[in-house]
């Protein structure tokens, strides 16, 4: 049928209904329009128009039902979704409900609510006729009346309106619906059988909000009775919705500690052992895709209280908090969602100082380092198998050594416990055996911070790291992998804070003699931060001190650190470097890593090829431009700075 014929026709099908003198007749006609539903082929929007406004009540009952009925149909509702349509129904709606109109008021809400499932026209219709209040004050009537079904209906509807984003669910969070909400949740949870539907589209409504604004806070009533329903309930669905809820909510800090002090915590916990329990006695379906979404919910949501510090101490509770004793359970546990959040947990718990001593005390480091053996061994059978079938996927081998390490790198941040790591000597061997085998950048980055913190203040385990050739070559490809930020900060971190350590031991000349060291503290001085600007510079400097010094003629070796130290600095581009970290830090540049670079610059301006090297990078210029622009420089700094000019200008002929 061709556009004209079927204009023809919708315009007949008009005219048909237009003429219909007998209300019976009429009456069958709706309902023939009701029952083909969505499917009804003709524009008759018209007639509903003014059908809607009759005098006869069954005649308006039976238009709207059918106009719930055709905007089922996507391409339909944009032509129904106006003020003559919406209007009569808010007119319906204003009045009071009585036993006479329930039907009808039912069929209304039913029409909006299918009006506004994906239609902004019809949303922004009713904001313009003020319907978000008369929704409202509907659904109190109808709790008030115990008209359940409409008290639904109305609900459906409000959330409907609300899914359209943010300039709609403000306007019913303005009109007062939330406490509405509240009302209805809290007269659910005193029944002894809530209903199921019900509550679902209630925590909607607080899901919509959340998802368009996420940075709304609900009052502690509201998120307390969440929490009681998720107490309450054995549907997965709704236990869903309120895990989904209360995860939102949890990115405010007030929220973490109203869980941790409610108990909402240690109700997570449980329900995830009632969940792993019933998986393994084959009460559920090992492929149940729902199961595993609620598990992974409920695991995130324990992590994320647990990273507000004040929910962090409640929980812990000196180390006898149920919810840190069943972590440290879980630590032993064969299922990895338990796992993973047993580690993680650790890991948080382990911002504190003094609980990582009691944690150290009582073994916890030993059995993050047993887990971090077990999964990286996984890690490595499945480099060697990567076509074989694993019992265990590798985005869990990941996520759980990543968790480790990140638990691990907390836990030797006290002093005390770098001296017990140390002198324990399990971690290290552990750890630089690891780093060369690692290929995931998330494992490298944490693994590198984890060996950093060890080595921190522990003379033997840098000894260690530089007597481990293939480590530090893991070290230096990490360093030059600018495309993975984390692992390529890492790296020569962890290779200046080794230099720091051996500055009085003969170990040094190890970070020389492998290939790629120098290299990445020489990328390090342009890092954004200054603190590993400095690091770089320190390290650099040590290692120019002890490469370059003069050995007594009795002094006998069989490397040339002095060559091989050089023939770094220039391969790569040092003068470079330092021309990019004068002239990008001129005027922030702190005092004191001036005074560090330039007692490096100092040493080694002295030897011609990188003399030679500087003066093809403009150090000497830039130099020169550092010292006119900066009033805070002492004279001596300003001396020393014209020393290294001369000693560039005078060496650098490139012999």
């Amino acid at each position: 049928m061709d556009g004209s014929s079927a204009k023809k026709s919708t315009s007949f099908e008009t005219l048909v209904i237009q003429n219909i003198t007998n209300i019976n007749e009429l009456k069958a006609k709706l309902n023939d329009i009701i029952k083909t539903g969505k499917d009804y082929e003709y524009d008759v929007s018209s007639c509903i128009k003014s059908l809607v406004n009759s005098s006869d009540i069954d005649i308006v009952l039976l238009s709207i039902q059918a106009i719930s009925e055709l905007v089922k149909c996507e391409e339909k509702r944009e032509t129904y979704a106006n003020e003559d349509i919406i209007s009569p129904i808010l007119n319906i709606l204003k009045k009071d409900t009585t036993s006479d109109n329930v039907e009808l008021v039912k069929q209304c809400c039913r029409a909006l609510g299918n009006l506004c499932c994906d239609c902004d026209t019809a949303r922004q219709t009713i904001i313009k006729l003020e319907g978000v209040p008369v929704l409202i004050k509907l659904l109190q009537r109808s709790i008030n009346m115990k008209l359940n079904e409409i008290q639904l209906l109305t609900s459906k509807s409000l959330l409907n309106f609300a899914i359209g984003g943010s300039e709609f669910s403000d306007a019913i969070v303005q009109g007062g619906l939330i406490d509405v909400i509240q009302t209805i949740l809290s007269m659910e949870l005193k029944k002894e059988d809530f209903d199921d539907e019900t509550v679902s589209t209630c925590l909607l409504i607080l899901s919509v909000i959340n998802d368009n604004t996420p940075e709304f806070l609900y009052n502690d009533t509201v998120n307390k009775t969440v929490l009681k329903v998720l107490k309450d309930t054995s549907n997965v669905e709704i236990s869903e919705l309120c895990l989904d809820h209360l995860h939102a909510q949890a990115e405010h800090d007030t929220v973490k500690t109203l869980l941790a002090n409610e108990g909402g915590v240690q109700l997570v916990c449980s329900r995830l052992e009632q969940l792993v329990n019933r998986y393994n006695s084959g009460e559920l379906n090992a492929d149940d895709t729902e199961v595993e979404a609620i598990m992974k919910q409920a695991c995130d949501l324990v992590i994320m209280i647990l990273t507000g510090d004040e929910a962090m101490h409640i929980l812990y509770n000196n180390g006898v908090g149920e919810v840190y004793v069943t972590m440290v359970k879980w630590l032993n546990s064969p299922n990895y969602h338990l796992l993973t959040t047993a580690v993680l947990a650790i890991g948080n718990f382990a911002r504190q100082d003094d609980y990582c001593i009691q944690m150290m005390q009582d073994k916890i480091f030993d059995k993050l380092l047993d887990i971090f053996e077990i999964y990286h061994s996984f890690a490595v059978k499945m480099q060697k198998e990567p076509d074989a079938m694993h019992l265990i996927d590798s985005v869990t081998v990941t996520k759980i050594q990543h968790a480790v390490l990140s638990a691990l790198r907390n836990l030797t941040v006290p002093v005390a416990n770098k001296r017990m790591a140390a002198a324990q000597g399990r971690a290290a061997p552990i750890l630089l055996n690891a780093l060369p085998r690692v290929e995931d950048h998330h494992v490298a980055y944490k693994l590198l911070a984890a060996i950093r913190m060890l080595v921190d203040g522990q003379e033997s385990v840098a000894r260690q790291l530089a007597q481990h050739a293939a480590a530090l070559a893991a070290a230096a490809r990490w360093g030059h992998a600018p495309q993975f930020a984390g692992a390529a900060g890492e790296a020569p971190r962890l290779l200046a804070w080794a230099a720091r350590q051996l500055r009085d031991q003969p170990h040094w000349g190890q970070l020389v003699q492998v290939d790629g060291c120098i290299s990445s503290l020489v990328n390090m001085l342009v890092a954004s931060h200054a603190l590993m600007q400095n690091e770089a510079i320190l390290a650099l400097t040590l290692l120019a001190i002890e490469s370059l010094k003069k050995l007594s003629p009795d002094a006998q070796t069989d490397f040339d650190y002095e060559k091989n130290f050089i023939a770094q600095l220039i391969k790569s581009e040092i003068g470079k470097h330092v021309t990019i970290l004068i002239d990008t830090n001129c005027a922030k540049m702190p005092v004191e890593v001036a005074e560090n670079l330039l007692a490096f610059l100092d040493i080694t301006s002295k030897h011609n090829k990188v003399a030679f090297d500087y003066k093809e990078a403009k150090v000497h210029e830039s130099l020169k431009k550092f010292s006119e622009s900066r009033n805070d420089l002492s004279d001596d700094l300003k001396a020393c700075i014209g020393g290294i000019m001369s000693a560039i200008s005078q060496n650098g002929n490139g012999d």
